[in-house]
């Protein structure tokens, strides 16, 4: 079983690089290319979604929809029932880029498990859905993640430094 935690761990490594790699070649950063994901895939947003998803301060969304605004990847436009908001959506041309990230990120996944049978891929597709979701529910226990922490720093060794 811990090989699996520790696959999943290169997994998630691998992943980041790529992210980095697909980013640096559009000319952008990893959080420009996850605002053009998250569009994609969710439909126009308002920035405080944005907020949310990206773990950063309003301000730096607002410099990073510039930032994106500028380079013709999205437009911001009056929300159709808030008037006190506004909706980021792509542009044809933020979306030709983001699609075409997500297409070959598609081909790069396929071309990896083009050999394995269906069964596999379906058992496979079903671990990974359990394993997010897992993962999911985890993430939104901040009280469960800090008890446990906590309990994991009095295990510490000694002479282990303290963080904080």
């Amino acid at each position: 079983m811990e090989r699996i935690a520790l696959r999943l761990r290169e997994f998630v490594v691998a992943t980041d690089e790529y992210r980095k790699a697909m980013a640096t070649a559009a000319g952008m950063g990893t959080n420009e290319a996850t605002t053009l994901g998250e569009i994609l895939h969710q439909g126009p947003l308002p920035p405080s979604a944005l907020v949310k998803r990206l773990g950063i301060t309003s301000a730096s969304v607002t410099a990073l929809l510039d930032r994106l605004e500028a380079a013709g990847m999205v437009e911001r436009r009056a929300h159709d029932t808030d008037r006190r908001s506004v909706l980021v959506s792509l542009t044809a041309r933020g979306h030709g880029v983001v699609s075409t990230m997500f297409a070959m990120f598609d081909a790069d996944v396929m071309s990896a498990v083009r050999e394995a049978s269906p069964e596999h891929i379906a058992e496979f597709s079903a671990v990974l859905g359990r394993i997010s979701a897992g993962l999911r529910a985890r993430a939104h226990d901040a009280d469960g993640i800090v008890a446990t922490l906590s309990d994991g720093s009095r295990t510490r060794p000694s002479g282990s430094p303290e963080i904080g």
